[in-house]
């Protein structure tokens, strides 16, 4: 079974991390930019390549579905936390184009 969480990458080394699981047992740690804030986080990755610091906003967050490995560790590779894909653009609705003979309730006292 798999759950959906929001995750952030390390763009060194790709690994994936969920959010709320910091401190993470292979050292790393996501902190929020600003003390008691969700709009941006810091990643420190103790990844191979030298540690690792990227600057996360909320927005930049990704909403991944996580193997249960993964969720236990609270980290994992892209196979074990894959982003799911983002809802399509909340459609946009002109209702001009079924209005076409209507007229406003003033304009027809005016009119009439």
């Amino acid at each position: 079974m798999s759950r959906i969480r929001h995750c952030v990458e390390c763009p060194k080394c790709l690994t994936r991390y969920l959010i709320s699981f910091s401190p993470y047992s292979n050292g790393a740690y996501l902190r929020p930019a600003v003390n008691a804030s969700s709009d941006e986080y810091i990643l420190y990755c103790s990844c191979g390549r030298g540690v690792g610091v990227s600057r996360w906003r909320a927005s930049e967050v990704m909403a991944c579905k996580v193997s249960n490995a993964a969720f236990k560790r609270g980290f994992g590779t892209s196979v074990e936390i894959r982003p799911v894909p983002k809802a399509r653009e909340s459609w946009s609705f002109d209702a001009s184009q079924y209005l076409n003979d209507w007229k406003s309730p003033d304009r027809r006292k005016g009119t009439s």
